[in-house]
C-alpha cells in the first residue's frame, strides 16, 4: 500500500539512493546503439522502478502484527476511488511506459507492472515491520497503472513514428563477390555471386585469346 496519509519518512532519500545504484546500468543503456527514444526510455527506466520500490517498501512509523494476510475489501480506505488509489495508479505509469518504449513490446510493460505489484504486496504481507498492509485494491490499481503506462507509450510511439527516405543501395561486383553499399550507418552486405556457366566462360576465354 502506498501510505499517502501516514507519510513516508525517507521517500526522496531512498529513491535517490536506489537511482544512484542503478546509474551505471542506465548509462550503459543510453550508450547502446539504436534509436534515441528507446535509449532514453532505457535510461529513465531504472529511476521509474526505483520510485516504485521506494514508495511501496520504505518503512513507516506504524507496525503491523499480522503476517501473511492481505485485505480483499475494495471499499476500504485507500480504494480505487480515493486519492491513495489514484496515486497507486499513477505510480506504475512511468515504469510500464519506459519499459514498453525500451523493449518495443507492450506485453513487457503489462507483465512487469502486474508482477512487480504482486511481489510488492507479498513483501508487505510477509514483513509487517515495514508498517505496510497488503490490499487487493492496490494490486488492481497498480495493474490499471501498468495498462495506462503501456497506452502512454503507444501514443508516444505513434507520435514519433516518421517516414524516412532510404537511398537505394549500390551493388558493386568485385571478384565474384557482390558488395551492397547501403546508406550511411548500415553495414554492407556481402553476397557471393553465382559462377557463370561453363560454356559461357569458355566462349569468353576464346574471344579473349582470339
Amino acid at each position: 500500500m502506498l501510505e499517502t496519509y501516514r507519510g513516508i519518512p525517507h521517500l526522496l532519500d531512498t529513491w535517490l539512493v536506489l537511482t544512484g545504484m542503478t546509474l551505471p546500468i542506465a548509462i550503459s543503456s543510453l550508450r547502446r546503439p539504436g534509436a534515441l527514444v528507446p535509449r532514453l526510455a532505457a535510461f529513465c527506466g531504472p529511476a521509474a522502478f526505483a520510485l516504485v520500490i521506494a514508495a511501496t517498501l520504505s518503512p513507516t512509523a506504524h507496525r503491523l502484527g499480522q503476517v501473511g494476510q492481505c485485505g480483499t475489501h475494495l471499499t476500504t480506505t485507500g480504494g480505487l476511488t480515493s486519492l491513495q488509489g489514484l496515486l497507486n495508479v499513477l505510480l506504475f505509469v512511468p515504469a510500464a511506459s519506459m519499459l514498453t518504449l525500451a523493449s518495443g513490446r507492450p506485453g513487457d510493460g503489462i507483465a512487469a507492472g502486474i508482477g512487480m505489484s504482486a511481489a510488492v504486496e507479498a513483501v508487505q504481507a510477509l514483513i509487517p515491520q515495514l508498517g505496510r498492509s497488503c490490499q487487493l485494491h492496490d494490486l488492481i490499481a497498480n495493474s490499471v497503472g501498468a495498462f495506462c503506462g503501456v497506452g502512454v507509450a503507444a501514443g508516444l510511439q505513434s507520435l514519433t513514428r516518421t517516414r524516412r527516405l532510404v537511398a537505394v543501395p549500390v551493388i558493386v561486383e568485385h571478384a565474384a563477390v557482390l558488395v551492397s553499399r547501403p546508406p550511411l550507418g548500415v553495414r554492407p552486405a556481402l553476397v557471393t555471386a553465382r559462377r557463370p556457366a561453363a560454356g559461357r566462360y569458355h566462349r569468353t576465354n576464346t574471344q579473349l585469346s582470339g
